[in-house]
């Protein structure tokens, strides 16, 4: 099992042991809005960003009921989202209130910009994961 899924609640992807089997995973069982919702609130993601990351408007966001599929692309990007939360818990030692405040904080590295800014778009969590990993191996 790839150990960033838990982050999603029950996801129903099954028993996924690689990136591979998990790309097939979400190809035949896209996610449900809310697996969306369950890391969004982890992150403390705003409902305007969460909503721009799987590509709809904010007021349609609201109106899809919690069992709406979504696409293979935002599925995609909430799992990479998972897999932040799970570089971000790593990095600060399970301490999840210590993470916040970082994702909340102005990073110079980040061009002074907050990283919880960054995550509606797949590129802006890639850099903040990179930003993490530099992190977690004193890489400055």
């Amino acid at each position: 099992m790839i150990k960033f899924l838990e982050h999603l609640g029950e996801a129903g992807l099954g028993e996924v042991d690689s990136r591979q089997g998990l790309w097939h995973a979400i190809r035949q069982r896209p996610l449900k809005k809310r697996h969306v919702i369950f890391i969004s609130f982890k992150l403390g993601l705003p409902q305007k960003d969460t909503a721009e990351l799987i590509g709809v408007s904010v007021r349609t966001f609201q109106r899809q009921k919690r069992t709406a599929n979504i696409t293979n692309a935002a599925s995609e990007n909430v799992i990479k989202l998972a897999e932040l939360y799970e570089v971000g818990l790593t990095t600060f030692d399970n301490d999840e209130e210590s993470f916040h405040a970082w994702l909340n904080a102005s990073v110079p590295a980040l061009n002074n910009e907050r990283p919880i800014d960054l995550l509606s778009s797949a590129l802006g969590i890639d850099l903040v994961k990179d930003e993490l990993l530099r992190i977690e191996y004193g890489i400055y």
